[in-house]
């Protein structure tokens, strides 16, 4: 089985279009904070081990897992969560796929940072910046822990701690997004604001909370807020600076000022956090005031600017991002490093750059993972390689280090290399990803029948991952020498050279293929020479290797040409649609004829035929 592990490399606010991998949004409650908040979004990892952290008991979750701990807005299944498919073993991150259905860090029995909190109408804010995907959310679910809960360190939350129903469902359509009043979306800050009627509480409760997506990906995030019942005023984090601008050039100075929040008995914490944090200084990190000195960066980076407020009733966050500038104008955003620490790896392990795109889809770097070897593996070789292997691709990231004249070039080192976007690229994200064990995807490739000079081959994937579905997907392969690629059905299909892509995006109806032997089938027309067809060997499923079961049938000629004529009876009858409407799927492949544009090297989208 094929573990994918995401190590983050940066989390950025930076359009990058074009994709063909499936679409994934990422977010996570940030007010009030939730588990992952706290201990993720402003407290990392490395600041626990320097002795910098914000809140330092992050560190005994970290403990668990010190790389999972930067996933913080990864806490993901593909389900219809707790109402439909049940209570799993792991509350707050719900059996997450990201950690192959097991607990994440945040389902560690800590003594979790609270926040104070009244029952009646509250606001739940998703910060939604590192996939903000409005299009198809479809729900937000919040549960809250029975009356007789009692928190108890050292043990591990059960969904028996809480009430079998939530007490709050909201239902949302961007179709009409001021349709409920409790739900605002604010798609330039990124966010969704919630509000719900908390049931009455008293003492340490926990909130489990969900942001669902509508059947296209039915990808769901989860999490969980601890918090502390009393009455009284509710505190309000407020940031004001100046200058009041989305962009600062160069070096100089910004005033923040918190002294318009709301509550009693207030005490601040500022935070702030850049690729490069050595260029950010804060005058006063805990006072209501503070300034911010900024050094002049090589390259373009976001700094994000976090306030945490806390009284006598409760705490709230507050946070600001800016685009910094070089006064040199730079052709490239800094991402931050591509590792953060040396990392050894192992032989075997397949590598690559996953980029999210600020409209929550993926992008891979290289195409095909790069396949370590016991002669890469080592800390200060394999970025290196990945680095070569990326920049050869000549897109929108490149890997290394950034010299004087703009000119990012590697170097052999475990920690040095960084990565760069271009300024005319948009990233949400960039994470390094790190494919442990044997590939998932199988691959049955079927000759139905040949002819002369052509024939026709049908292909089903089949996901043998036990858990973890795809969702969207692109698989290539190589066409023998003298086959080319005619047209094709129920998938997009481009041809490059010898090699053949076939992709369906998560919102069609083949483009997510359920765990444990689900499947998803389409076919092609192909071109060739005297000799048979040949069945290939090196299919690739959004870039991981699959293992092939192959078969191979003809059918007679004449036949086969008579099948051939009866796909050209008719003109073909486009279809207009909508990404998020595929419209039902054929009861069987065999139930449509489908016609599909032949411009050389211009992608394919197949077309029903009306049949006569």
């Amino acid at each position: 089985m094929t573990i994918i592990k995401p190590f983050p490399a940066v989390v950025i606010g930076l359009t990058l279009c074009g994709l063909t991998t499936g679409v994934l949004a990422h977010g996570l409650i940030q007010s009030p904070p939730s588990r992952n908040w706290f201990c993720g979004a402003v407290t990392k990892p490395d600041e626990v081990t320097n002795g910098v952290a914000q809140f330092p008991v992050c560190g005994g979750a970290f403990a668990f897992n010190q790389i999972a701990g930067y996933n913080f807005m990864s806490v993901l299944t593909h389900t219809q969560g707790r109402s439909v498919v049940g209570p799993r073993s792991n509350v707050c991150g719900f059996n997450s796929e990201t950690w192959n259905g097991g607990p994440t860090v945040w389902d560690q029995p800590i003594d979790w940072p609270t926040t104070n909190m009244s029952s009646g109408m509250q606001t739940f804010t998703w910060n939604i910046s590192w996939g903000p995907h409005f299009s198809d959310t479809q729900e937000f679910r919040y549960w809250i822990t029975k009356p007789s809960f009692q928190f108890q360190v050292g043990r591990a939350l059960s969904f028996d701690d809480f009430e079998d129903q939530p007490f709050c469902v909201l239902n949302y359509s961007d179709a009409n997004p001021t349709g409920n009043p409790d739900v605002i979306p604010d798609k330039t800050g990124a966010l969704f604001q919630t509000r719900c009627n908390v049931p009455q509480r008293s003492g340490r409760q926990v909130i489990y909370a969900e942001w669902g997506r509508n059947q296209f990906t039915f990808e769901r995030f989860h999490g969980c807020v601890d918090a502390m019942f009393q009455s009284g005023p509710i505190v309000d984090a407020r940031i004001a600076r100046t200058p009041n601008a989305a962009e600062f050039i160069g070096s100089g100075t910004i005033a923040l000022d918190a002294s318009g929040s709301l509550g009693t008995g207030l005490t601040y914490r500022w935070d702030v956090s850049a690729p490069n944090p050595g260029l950010y200084t804060l005058s006063n990190a805990s006072q209501a005031t503070t300034v911010l000195t900024l050094g002049n960066p090589a390259a373009s980076e976001t700094v994000t600017i976090s306030l945490v407020v806390t009284g006598s009733t409760g705490s709230d966050t507050s946070s600001i991002t800016l685009i910094h500038r070089p006064s040199v104008a730079s052709p490239w955003f800094d991402l931050g490093p591509l590792s953060t620490a040396a990392r050894p790896l192992a032989a075997g392990n397949r590598i690559s750059i996953r980029t999210v795109s600020s409209t929550g889809q993926d992008v891979f770097y290289p195409t095909a993972p790069l396949v370590l070897t016991a002669t890469n593996a080592a800390a200060n070789a394999w970025p290196f390689d990945l680095a070569q292997a990326v920049n050869a691709m000549n897109g929108n990231i490149r890997i290394g280090v950034l010299n004087a004249q703009n000119q990012v070039a590697p170097v052999r080192d475990a920690t040095a290399n960084r990565i760069f976007a271009l300024t005319s690229a948009s990233l949400s994200g960039a994470f390094l990803q790190v494919a442990i064990g044997a590939p998932t995807c199988r691959i049955d490739y079927q000759i139905v029948t040949s002819w002369n000079n052509g024939f026709q081959g049908n292909l089903t994937i089949v996901n043998s991952s036990p858990s973890i579905p795809v969702v969207g997907y692109t698989l290539s392969w190589t066409m023998a020498s003298g086959e080319s690629f005619n047209h094709g059905w129920n998938a997009t299909f481009l041809p490059s050279g010898q090699t053949l892509a076939a992709s369906n995006t998560a919102g069609m109806w083949n483009g997510v293929i359920a765990p444990n032997g689900g499947t998803a089938v389409f076919g092609f027309i192909g071109n060739k020479g005297a000799a048979p067809p040949v069945i290939p060997t090196d299919f690739r499923l959004n870039g991981e290797p699959c293992t092939t079961a192959t078969q191979s049938a003809a059918l007679p000629p004449l036949r086969a040409a008579n099948a051939l004529a009866s796909l050209a009876l008719s003109p073909p009858r486009v279809h207009a649609c909508t990404s998020h409407d595929p419209g039902p799927p054929p009861t069987a492949p065999d139930e449509r004829a489908w016609a599909v544009a032949t411009t050389s090297g211009s992608s394919r989208k197949a077309v029903p035929m009306s049949r006569q």
